[in-house]
């Protein structure tokens, strides 16, 4: 932000330094169009660098921003299944204490939320890995 800003204003100044030589109704020799076009050459790489600099640290920030939304939504994955799983696994303990069999259906569904977050943490491998 303080880079465009400072950017702006070397830009807004250079145009008026132009338009004040321009205004003073003054003929330019060839020399001095040469000279004013060789300045606002460098001026124009200095902004170039500049507004380069500026969109690679806003690439970074994007990129910092989607990493954070991915990383949130694989821990929320990943806690949602835990606490279904605990809770699952607390529901059939309750039923095994209580002398009952459990059906397969409530095995193969907490099984099925184990393999669930096997797929989930390895999501968050590839995340970490990318």
């Amino acid at each position: 932000m303080k880079r465009t800003l400072l950017v702006t204003i070397m830009l807004l100044f250079a145009g008026l330094i132009v338009y004040a030589q321009q205004a003073s109704g003054a003929a330019q020799s060839a020399a001095q169009i040469k000279q004013n076009a060789q300045q606002t050459v460098t001026q124009a790489k200095t902004n170039s660098s500049q507004f380069q600099s500026t969109m690679d640290n806003l690439n970074a920030q994007n990129a910092g921003s989607i990493d954070g939304v991915s990383y949130d939504r694989l821990k929320a994955q990943i806690d949602q299944l835990e606490a279904n799983i605990k809770k699952e696994q607390a529901s059939m303990q309750l039923l095994l204490d209580q002398g009952k069999k459990v059906s397969s259906m409530v095995v193969d569904k907490i099984q099925r939320l184990i393999e669930q977050h096997k797929a989930a943490i390895a999501d968050m491998e590839r995340f970490i890995a990318k």
